[in-house]
């Protein structure tokens, strides 16, 4: 409809998996490499997982394409099948006989096969799209189907591409020896807002017949907002921007255009029932209802609020205060409730009906009994606590924010601000500013410190499951300029940022989100030296250390010994499964992080609040 309006070929933002238009993020090329590798190396499994929408099938079909000569392919792409059906599609795409009686049948037809490859110095991919729909009957098949080897090399690359129940799946007990053949694996995330406009221009240039039609940091930002870096739903938001141009005879696009294309589809795609409380079945009763209530409104004005208010004031008083009582009988001591009598807004009629609500708060001027206190040992130096969100002003608009910030948010400022948490002075060589390469400013600040840096890509979830505060880079909208913030606290939807040249702000995380660059540097020390990879790359000195600590923590059946055995990798696997981390039972600098904070020993800054599933500072365990 509009392709001829703007100049494209063909329409840049399609639903379809066209290899032409496929768009390599940072992961993406890693996965993609991941592929190329295995098929070079003759690697028996790899998995490729992804959420809904984030090009897993694009990847799969370019990757098809690519593949040279020597090497023959099998794509199967509905793999709701039982193991027969399978390994009779499995022949099908392969060219050879697939009308066998038996499973045993099938095979032999599929060894004689990869066996005649082999000696044509060929290999052979199988590769298993949406492979979550699998059964577990279906995969272990597809395992026995990997033992067709040589004594020299595999006969068979299975290459599995899915959603993350994939790795679910691989992870439980029933498929543990399909998952230890697993030799490579990679997780597509969705794309950060950089790489969200980066994405957007690749197909305008793909689809263009000349250079022209552009998508402002506004619209781009708006893009962002409503897709979450998925492709799939950038494709419909981008579709529906230039829809809504063509409609105005707008041949440029605008942030204003964009929003207003997004608030369509955000009416079209309402949930069922957010809106349709006059529709359907329900409305028939509903509707009728609604109008008595409406017509007993109008007729009587003022006793209508007057019974309501008597009933939810006696209401409030048998429910409210008995549960007080109750929750103050199970409150630690040092925590105290509160009722106050908060009034609302004033009603149109000019009596405020107050409200008793309960609040609970630490008790700060209360000190505990005297006996108490010198039986208890004083505990270590807390790290320092983050700022209060009552006192950092309330931010709405970021961009605009960040766009009146004077002289900018240094990577300088930010790291100084961070190691401030952590009750550090920064030690910064006033040479290293000019080091343009941000993980190496960082980590080599961080080094002199003392501490260690992990980087975080493109999941601020990550962040908030590690529990500790970190260095954001943020795309100032001017576009050509970055600002660097110190996540400092997490509480609900709102997060606190920080920096030594401005704030501390109050703002969304939405609202961060459209900003974030997909960057982020999070600093933590090695309190205990746990060095390389337990058990991969580690010396048996790190292996005890651990097995100290999980001892420490509550895991009795650990033996201290320098062998890494089932209990201690099940140890970590519970904690890695706690916390959200891949419970592969390796100890590498993420689960190092994780065992720091559960251990409760260390005096380490916390940015998550309380009733955030975590606290804003631990205090080390007595």
């Amino acid at each position: 409809m509009y392709q001829r309006f703007f100049g494209f070929k063909d329409k840049p933002f399609q639903l379809v998996p066209n290899p032409a238009y496929l768009f390599l993020s940072r992961l993406h090329e890693e996965a993609f490499a991941h592929l190329s590798y295995a098929v070079s190396n003759g690697d028996g499994f790899v998995r490729i997982t992804g959420e809904v929408g984030t090009g897993k099938t694009t990847l799969c079909r370019a990757f098809l394409e690519n593949l040279n000569e020597n090497t023959a392919a099998a794509y199967i792409f509905n793999p709701k099948l039982d193991a027969f059906q399978l390994l009779k599609t499995v022949n099908q795409e392969f060219g050879i006989p697939a009308d066998a009686g038996s499973i045993k049948d099938l095979i032999d037809a599929l060894n004689g096969f990869l066996i005649a490859e082999k000696a044509k110095g060929r290999h052979v991919v199988l590769l298993i799209d949406e492979a979550q729909n699998l059964s577990i009957e279906v995969l272990e098949q597809i395992r026995l189907l990997s033992n067709l080897e040589t004594t020299r090399s595999k006969l068979l690359q299975i290459i599995l591409v899915g959603q993350p129940e994939l790795q679910a799946m691989l992870d439980s007990p029933e498929l543990r020896q399909l998952g230890q053949r697993i030799t490579l694996s990679c997780s597509l995330s969705p794309l950060t807002l950089a790489e969200t406009g980066d994405y957007i221009r690749h197909r305008l240039q793909i689809a263009s017949r000349k250079p022209g039609i552009r998508f402002p940091p506004g619209a781009v930002r708006a893009i962002f907002r409503y897709s979450s870096g998925i492709p799939r739903l950038i494709n419909i938001a981008c579709d529906r921007t230039l829809l809504t141009a063509y409609g105005m005879n707008r041949n440029q696009i605008t942030g204003k255009i964009a929003r207003s294309a997004i608030r369509e589809l955000a009416g079209i795609q309402r949930p069922r029932g957010a809106g349709s409380l006059l529709i359907g079945n329900r409305g028939i009763f509903v509707f009728p209802i609604l109008c008595l209530v409406l017509l007993a409104v109008l007729l009587h004005p003022p006793d209508i609020p007057i019974l309501l208010d008597r009933q939810s004031a006696s209401i409030r008083e048998k429910t409210v205060s008995p549960l007080l009582s109750a929750h103050a009988e199970r409150t630690p001591p040092g925590l105290k409730i509160k009722a106050e009598t908060v009034p609302p807004a004033a009603p149109e009629d000019g009596n405020p009906h107050p409200r008793t609500v309960a609040l609970f708060e630490q008790a700060e001027a209360t000190p505990p009994e005297p006996e108490k206190a010198e039986s208890t040992p004083p505990e270590p130096e807390k790290a320092e606590s983050t700022p209060k969100e009552e006192a950092a002003p309330q931010i709405e608009d970021l961009g605009k924010w960040l766009a009146g910030i004077s002289g900018g948010l240094s990577r300088t400022d930010a790291v100084k601000a961070v190691l401030k948490l952590w009750k550090e002075d920064a030690n910064i060589s006033p040479h290293l500013p000019a080091v343009e390469d941000n993980q190496r400013f960082f980590r080599m600040i961080l080094q002199h410190s003392g501490f260690s840096c992990q980087n975080v890509s493109g999941d601020l979830d990550l962040i908030r499951k590690l529990d500790l505060p970190a260095v954001i880079e943020l795309l100032v909208p001017d576009g050509r300029s970055k600002a660097y913030m110190t996540v400092c606290r997490l509480q609900g939807d709102r997060i606190t940022l920080n920096a030594a040249g401005a704030g501390p702000i109050v703002t969304s995380i939405e609202e961060v989100k459209t900003f974030w660059s997909g960057v982020a540097f999070v600093p933590w020390k090695n309190f205990l030296s746990c060095t390389g990879e337990i058990p991969v790359r580690a010396p048996k000195e790190s292996v005890i250390t651990l097995k100290m600590m999980l001892k420490d923590m509550g895991f009795s059946e650990i033996r201290i010994d320098s062998l890494y055995d089932g209990d201690t990798r099940g140890a970590v696997k519970r904690i890695q499964n706690k916390h959200g981390l891949k419970a592969d039972g390796l100890v590498g600098p993420l689960t190092k992080i994780i065992l720091y904070n559960e251990s409760g020993s260390f005096a380490i800054p916390h940015i998550l609040a309380e009733g955030s599933n975590g606290s804003a500072s631990k205090a080390p365990r007595q």
